[in-house]
């Protein structure tokens, strides 16, 4: 015994080391831990106790915050026992809350089998389950075999979507002992959020209490006048952005943002409290939450649109392009369809958050692309051919260039068409894809114009005189002011038909055409000059006749012809000459009966 007393302590502290490390070893219970969804029976469990759990903790007289996270916690492990692949991701939440409800008012009712008749791991790895269904019903636990949540046992999609099918047909029947949420349905439904006190429901007439088409007096009124509320800030809101869209400086802008963002933030205000204060369920609460998904998607849309708008502004008043410019024009395009693309991917990503298949809408939209990209094969190409006027810049606007066998004034480069203002002040619009085909002359882009012109001397003029001229004229346009002296040239180019060509060519320093003008009619007074100082003259058309009498034919030279071919015709000489004599000529063409006599 002695011994015994002396060990104990030393066994104690062996023995309590133990049990302590056998402790930390066990995996720690904290609120982080994932729920055990090994099982079907891990699953009925952890559904089961979870809102159990809720209900003590939530249905108090008056539950504190930390009840009511801890209620929360508990609701959202309940609602992860389910497989909600089928729902909506935007109703996910709600609908998930409004089905754990119900199942559990079902389980609660209905003849449940003892726990230890409920699969467990070793049951489903021994009998290779992949299915359980709850005796009696047709509520089914599976194991998820595909997606993030792989390996888990779940209640099925269709358990889910008939849950509220299941509650409705079970409604009527009595508690079961072993239920542990007895009423959680009215709870759910009747009970009001943290922001609405208890006490004011109950203060209120029993008329109000009172369930209307599954929602209580109090919960219509407060989505009527919710509702009214949202609606009149929001109308408010765009009523006062078009007021001040004309307003300058920045308050046009801020209002224009500000609707958009006004009406976004009204209905998320609005979601919230109707699903969390309010607590309106059923099918109104998902009709209402897919309005007000969409009248939140419609605000962002809007919000994305206004900010591309004037960031395309920006950008123009940033480079200062004019409005007309092909830049403009460009920048705004691509802000377009920027936007474009924007709304349809915002489209698309709200019908699918409120589970609307997105697969059929995306094929639908590729066939009408392809429709309408064949119905609009001119616009396209009118389109293509305006970016490559853009890209290649062959005129801007406002420069004067020829196009086929017109002339005119770039007035504007549109996405389909150039508008041009010809030089009789009359206004032509060619499409962009002609354009770009025609042969554009810009005399805008010229650095100097071309000054030639051609002279005729009277053929009077000597050759020195005309070197005179030649030589004066060289000088006085090689010491012009406003003449380029590399380009000059002056040159004799041949004998016209009454005149004497002498050819002056020249680049004259200027590319406005007035001054052009100017410059050559100066030039052109200075030619005159140089042709008086040299004595010659400028030609005109004219014709020189020559008057002569007739002296008749020469007899003598037609007596001395006439004899020698008489003597070349007796001589034989004509045939020698190539011709043929006319003795043979005769006979060739004598008839054929005199020619072909009988014998006598």
């Amino acid at each position: 015994m002695p011994i015994f007393y002396r060990l104990f302590p030393a066994v104690a502290f062996l023995g309590a080391l133990a049990i302590g490390g056998r402790g930390l070893a066990d995996e720690p219970d904290t609120p982080l831990k994932p729920a055990d969804r090994s099982s079907p029976h891990a699953t009925l469990q952890t559904f089961v106790e979870s809102l159990d759990a809720f209900y003590d903790q939530f249905c108090t007289e008056r539950p504190s915050t930390e009840a009511r996270l801890a209620a929360r916690r508990q609701g959202k492990i309940a609602v992860g026992c389910l497989d909600l692949s089928k729902v909506a991701p935007s109703l996910v939440e709600s609908e998930g809350r409004e089905v754990a409800v119900h199942l559990k008012e079902v389980l609660d009712r209905v003849p449940r089998p003892a726990w230890d008749e409920v699969p467990d791991a070793k049951a489903v790895q021994r009998e290779a389950l992949t299915r359980w269904r709850l005796p009696g019903t047709e509520i089914a636990i599976a194991r998820v075999t595909e997606g993030p949540r792989t390996g888990e046992w779940l209640f099925t999609a269709d358990t889910v979507a008939r849950s509220t099918d299941f509650y409705y047909a079970v409604v009527h029947l009595p508690y079961q002992p072993h239920a542990g949420s007895p009423g959680l349905h009215d709870v759910y439904i009747h009970s009001p959020g943290w922001m609405i006190p208890e006490a004011w429901i109950r203060a209120l007439p029993e008329w109000m209490r009172d369930e209307w088409m599954e929602q209580t007096g109090w919960q219509w009124f407060s989505l009527l006048l919710l509702s009214a509320v949202t609606t009149a800030v929001v109308v408010a809101a765009f009523r006062m952005a078009r007021k001040n869209v004309d307003c300058p400086g920045i308050a046009a802008h801020v209002m224009a943002l500000a609707a958009p963002l006004v009406m976004v933030g009204s209905c998320t205000l609005l979601d919230n409290l109707l699903t969390y204060q309010v607590r309106i369920t059923g099918p109104l609460l998902f009709s209402l939450k897919t309005f007000l998904q969409a009248a939140q998607f419609v605000g962002w849309i809007l919000l994305m649109r206004a900010v591309l708008a004037r960031l395309s502004e920006m950008v123009v008043r940033a480079r200062r392009l004019r409005h007309e410019a092909i830049d403009t024009q460009l920048i705004r395009l691509g802000f377009r369809l920027l936007t474009f693309v924007a709304t349809a991917w915002m489209v698309i990503l709200g019908a699918d958050s409120m589970g609307i298949s997105v697969t059929p809408l995306i094929a639908g939209l590729g066939v009408s692309g392809l429709a309408v990209a064949l119905a609009a094969q001119h616009t396209i190409e009118n389109f293509i051919a305006g970016l490559v006027l853009y890209a290649d810049k062959p005129v801007r606007i406002g420069d004067t260039c020829q196009f086929g066998e017109h002339k005119g004034t770039v007035e504007q480069i549109g996405l389909r068409s150039t508008r041009i203002r010809g030089i009789d002040r009359t206004v032509i619009s060619i499409p962009n894809s002609e354009f770009a085909k025609l042969r554009l002359v810009n005399f805008t882009k010229r650095d100097k114009i071309l000054l030639r012109t051609l002279i005729g001397l009277r053929y009077e003029t000597t050759a020195d005189q005309l070197r005179h001229v030649l030589a004066g004229l060289r000088t006085m346009l090689a010491t012009h002011s406003s003449i380029d002296t590399e380009s000059v040239r002056v040159r004799f180019i041949g004998y016209g038909a009454y005149s004497l060509d002498v050819e002056i060519y020249a680049l004259a320093h200027t590319s406005d055409w007035a001054t052009f003008l100017a410059i050559q009619e100066d030039v052109l007074l200075r030619v005159m000059q140089v042709v008086s100082d040299s004595g010659c003259g400028f030609a005109f058309p004219s014709q020189t006749h020559y008057v002569a009498s007739d002296t008749g034919l020469d007899s003598a030279s037609r007596v001395r012809a006439e004899e020698e071919i008489r003597r070349l015709r007796e001589s034989g000489g004509l045939k020698v000459a190539g011709f043929i004599d006319d003795v043979d000529h005769a006979a060739a063409h004598e008839p054929t009966h005199r020619l072909h006599r009988p014998a006598a």
